[in-house]
């Protein structure tokens, strides 16, 4: 996907405030001066999942180590893992146990660190409200359950901390419903933003329904084909069912010639126009 102006703005404003917190003002804006100019020079086939990438590798020579994150993703899989088994129970016992957690899973997609700065327990209210109103498209979710029921492999591409709990809770449905099917839990390869890394997966315990965790390879906040491993491309490419989690995978996946089941949140104005849906409603969409 393109590299919109807005989204350079949004991005670098997110993580000034990282900054800030971390360095300190003075060193934040010799960040931002560079920032700005990473920005300015993006070459026009970028996504923002690349300069977000770009960002971290900035402040990595400044500073000799990058945005850290990892506090901040430990209290929200914690705080998501305090309430993971009532919200199993309650997707278990719902008519349509998946479509259940698929509205938790795409809901969880709020907790990105691009929208909330540090940890805040209202977080956690907002994701449960969104999961309560929100709306899978029916004929999508019915092509899902038809892709699963026929399926032995699920590639399952994670985005954020605190979301992964919610994804543990999808795919342990999906195993639930159709246990032929052998799932990869896809993180990333290396520490960026409030990515899922394997540390977070084992936190969380996500192996106890996925088969396997597998690391892409790459420190980049979505899937680039370009840069993850071999390994993760071997699974994207023999996968029977691909699931794509947050905005990153998407503008890293899309148009790349595989048949992905994307959610996601319309977490700002551009995505909610590009889906003709409202601001922070949730998307479940098959390219």
């Amino acid at each position: 996907m393109k590299l919109y102006e807005e989204c350079k703005d949004c991005l670098l404003n997110s993580q000034m405030k990282k900054a800030v917190k971390q360095f300190g003002a003075e060193k934040a804006e010799l960040f931002k001066t560079a920032a700005i100019k990473l920005a300015e020079i993006a070459p026009e086939d970028y996504c923002a999942p690349l300069l977000m990438r770009d960002f971290d590798w900035l402040a990595r020579n400044l500073f000799g180590q990058g945005l850290d994150y990892s506090e901040e993703k430990k209290l929200f899989n914690a705080a998501m893992l305090a309430i993971e088994d009532d919200l199993y129970a309650k997707v278990a016992s719902a008519e349509n146990p998946i479509k259940e957690a698929v509205k938790l899973a795409m809901a969880a997609n709020f907790i990105d660190f691009t929208k909330i700065s540090a940890f805040d327990d209202s977080a956690v209210t907002v994701v449960l409200q969104a999961a309560e109103r929100a709306t899978p498209d029916e004929a999508t979710l019915a092509k899902l359950e038809s892709d699963l029921k026929a399926s032995n492999s699920l590639v399952y591409l994670h985005d954020n901390c605190g979301e992964i709990v919610l994804d543990k809770i999808l795919i342990r449905a999906i195993k639930q419903k159709y246990p032929q099917i052998t799932v990869y839990s896809v993180v990333r390869g290396g520490a960026i933003i409030n990515d899922v890394t394997l540390e977070d997966a084992v936190q969380v315990g996500l192996s106890a329904f996925s088969n396997a965790v597998v690391e892409n390879g790459a420190a980049i906040p979505g899937t680039y084909l370009k840069e993850i491993n071999i390994f993760t491309q071997m699974l994207l490419k023999s996968a029977d069912v691909i699931i794509s989690k947050g905005l990153g995978n998407l503008e890293t996946l899309s148009g790349e010639g595989y048949s992905v089941y994307y959610m996601l949140m319309a977490k700002c104005a551009h995505m909610a126009e590009r889906f003709a849906v409202n601001l922070m409603d949730t998307v479940l969409f098959k390219e």
